[in-house]
């Protein structure tokens, strides 16, 4: 859940940034290898209704080769937009055919192989978390996963769910109002269940968590958070093992981070990378690849970027590129991109000068 989302659409060869702008529209700026960037008003083009917040969740479903954003509407309802490759934007109100109880927020939203299946995750007007969910061929579903597991209650609407392919499972972590980060995890087990990772990790007090994903090449799940003494955590678990924590402030040498964070694996790299603006104002990266140790590039200096406040940022990689990529808006309203291909080094793009289009605001 950001105002803005980067992610990869490999079924079209894409890479998309979407954002919400001043008149309450999701756009997107979207690319092809070796092509030029586009602009699209998705709302316009599916025919929508306006968004009540600023924040939503987009991603890829390889099951039926979509693409996907969600976000909160009139009447507190949760709206999808989605488009196959070559088609049009259409939309459903999901919490209509559902049924599902009024949400406050729109917090997670992800695919999962396994389970043939998409996922939009939102916390209700109950204060529970709870999940709609489609598989592949079948009717939207709606389920109280608070209920199901007798979780805490969040203490924070910013959540993040991912598939993990090793461990056959998928995953939702969260900040409960205790502090601790809580996870929810579903498998080839079957039903639900919750973990309390800060208690099992023994790791600190933790507002929000907004870096959750999994590294195929580390056979690893991870989750990362920014601590009250400006260090990042990463709390990971590898196959088999149990969950560990780790302060990657005192294993590198790096600036203090502000909450402005993100993470991704990069396969073409092998790498997980964890991105943040640092209380310098920079854009840093904290990478590190399968059986190394962890490297600190100051983004900002390397590519030259224009030092500006920085309020939300995505960062993810593009199969077709074979690249990696930070995308990131300030108070401007502009879009910003720092990307590396695979066998070059770090750039950095304005997008919104590339595209002309109405400025990421709300």
């Amino acid at each position: 859940m950001k105002a803005l989302i980067g992610y990869d659409w490999p079924q079209a060869g894409t890479k998309q940034v979407a954002y919400m702008s001043q008149d309450h529209h999701i756009h997107e700026f979207y690319v092809g290898a070796g092509g030029d960037w586009q602009h699209a008003d998705l709302m316009l083009q599916a025919g929508a209704p306006i968004a009540k917040s600023r924040f939503f969740v987009g991603f890829a479903w390889p099951e039926e080769g979509t693409k996907q954003v969600a976000y909160l509407g009139p009447g507190n309802h949760i709206h999808e937009l989605r488009v196959s490759v070559g088609g049009s934007w259409q939309h459903t109100n999901l919490s209509l055919i559902t049924g599902a109880p009024p949400a406050i927020q729109v917090s997670a939203g992800y695919s999962w192989a396994e389970g043939h299946s998409k996922h939009i995750v939102f916390v209700g007007d109950d204060t529970h978390i709870h999940e709609l969910y489609l598989e592949a061929g079948k009717a939207w579903r709606h389920v109280d996963l608070t209920d199901l597991t007798a979780a805490p209650l969040p203490g924070s609407h910013r959540m993040v769910g991912y598939e993990w392919a090793v461990g056959h499972c998928q995953q939702i972590a969260y900040v409960g109002q205790d502090g601790h980060i809580h996870e929810l995890c579903q498998g080839s087990w079957g039903m639900w269940r919750h973990t309390d990772l800060s208690a099992q990790t023994n790791a600190p007090r933790a507002v929000e968590v907004k870096v959750g994903f999994e590294w195929p090449e580390g056979q690893c799940k991870q989750v990362a958070f920014v601590s009250e003494d400006g260090h990042i955590h990463e709390l990971y678990q590898s196959i088999g093992k149990l969950w560990t924590d780790t302060d990657l402030h005192t294993m590198i040498q790096a600036p203090l981070a502000t909450n402005v964070i993100t993470g991704y694996a990069w396969p073409q790299g092998q790498s997980k990378q964890i991105a943040y603006v640092g209380q310098d104002g920079h854009v840093h990266e904290l990478a590190v690849a399968a059986s190394g140790s962890w490297q600190y590039t100051d983004l900002t200096t390397k590519t030259n970027a224009p030092i500006t406040p920085i309020t939300t940022m995505d960062g993810y990689a593009w199969s077709a590129g074979e690249s990696k990529q930070v995308a990131y808006v300030g108070d401007d309203g502009e879009i910003r991109e720092l990307w590396m291909p695979r066998a070059g080094s770090w750039e950095y793009a304005n997008l919104t000068m590339k595209v002309i289009a109405i400025p990421a605001r709300f």
